[in-house]
């Protein structure tokens, strides 16, 4: 996960650069955006995947797990690693066309990624389709020929004659300081965003498995039982720092207004329904992922207190999109830190070890912190200049 930090940066700062060049009109500026965001999504990721590869004993030492499990992630993360740089290229394409509006073709690549790794896993794991049954080692490989896949089918579709991005294969593909300067300077704060998430996220795993297997088996699924509120209207986040991104490039304040507005309603039409869902018949959904009744008495507690966070949560990653369309990548990541760091780990230290709520005090950290950081992401959008600008060109 943490590669994904390098992969935000290539992907937050294309899209937006590509956006906004392509909303004032200047094709060029967005076709070098573009190509910087390649290079920088692939080249640093080759990097990291070199570390990955010699030092992947070491890294997955750090968690102390036995001998044998150490010896087969070494082998899984050094196969994994080959992978990575097409995930650079995969993404960063992506973002180019998300930021020129066309979301359905990393959609589509997307889902061609996941229906081959999908065979790919089912047939090295298990020996499948006259494949040798080569276990984990099987998943890895698997999951590299996905990545490769994604990888030279995003880079085709890239430059091809239909894509709106006008890249060529000849490119040229040359890093440019002053484009990749820009670029830096918007996706790196999205990249630093991510390393809190993640940071964040270990430490609260590090919490919640004090308190046994089923409170941590009742966490994980109830993170994924909680993706079918979340996950419907994640697009819109996208939506916004493409469609804000291309208006304020444009001078059109007054469309931008009216596209945060249009997506905010959209997000909480959707979120109101899946969040009814989590909070009347959450022990049906975690049913369809497991039968240990400890562990779905505890979900349901997880996914009610989450459901009430549900239209915050998702009206914030909105209001991201368009802070992030406006080119302030910043403020997420300030945002994200003091949530956190300032709210969540602090919140949910207190609330289940020294008041003694148990993992219950972890969830109520987490909820709490969703309502403080959804005030403090409306508090940045109002202040955002372009929000009084007016339009010259109306709608």
């Amino acid at each position: 996960m943490v590669a994904w930090a390098a992969f935000q940066t290539a992907s937050t700062g294309g899209t937006v650069l590509v956006a906004q060049s392509i909303g004032a009109g200047d094709r060029e500026k967005a076709k070098t955006a573009a190509i910087q965001a390649i290079l920088f999504g692939s080249l640093s990721v080759c990097v990291l995947a070199a570390i990955y590869v010699t030092a992947a004993p070491w890294i997955l030492g750090i968690f102390r797990p036995e001998p044998d499990v150490l010896r087969v992630g070494t082998e899984y993360l050094r196969i994994l690693s080959i992978g990575l740089p097409a995930v650079g290229l995969m993404m960063s394409a992506g973002a180019g066309m998300r930021g020129t509006g066309d979301t359905r073709t990393p959609m589509a690549v997307a889902v061609l990624v996941n229906v081959v790794n999908v065979i790919g896993n089912w047939s090295l794991i298990y020996g499948n389709l006259g494949m040798p049954k080569l276990g984990i080692r099987g998943s890895a490989i698997a999951t590299v020929v996905a990545q490769w896949t994604g990888a030279i089918i995003s880079m085709a579709l890239a430059t091809s004659r239909n894509s709106r991005l006008g890249l060529t294969r000849k490119g040229p593909w040359v890093i440019r300081k002053s484009e990749m300067k820009e670029m830096l300077g918007i996706g790196l704060p999205a990249s630093g965003e991510s390393m809190f998430w993640q940071a964040a996220a270990i430490i609260l795993t590090f919490f919640i498995t004090g308190f046994g297997t089923d409170a941590l088996a009742a966490h994980q699924l109830g993170l994924n039982a909680e993706s079918l509120s979340y996950m419907p209207t994640s697009g819109f986040s996208i939506a916004a720092t493409a469609l804000v991104g291309q208006s304020i490039g444009a001078g059109r304040f007054r469309l931008a207004r009216r596209y945060s507005n249009e997506l905010s309603k959209l997000a909480v039409a959707i979120t109101v329904v899946t969040a009814g869902l989590l909070l009347v018949i959450p022990d049906r959904i975690l049913g369809i992922l497991t039968d240990e009744a400890a562990v779905i008495s505890l979900g349901v507690i997880y996914l009610r207190l989450m459901a009430t966070a549900q239209i915050p949560q998702q009206l914030s990653g909105v209001l991201t999109g368009v802070l992030r369309g406006s080119g302030d990548t910043r403020s997420p990541m300030y945002i994200a830190a003091t949530g956190l760091w300032g709210i969540r780990l602090p919140l949910a230290y207190v609330l289940a070890f020294p008041l003694k709520l148990g993992i219950r005090g972890v969830w109520i950290g987490m909820t709490i912190d969703l309502f403080i950081r959804f005030a403090l992401t409306v508090r940045q959008y109002k202040r955002m200049k372009w929000l009084k600008e007016e339009s010259s060109e109306g709608l």
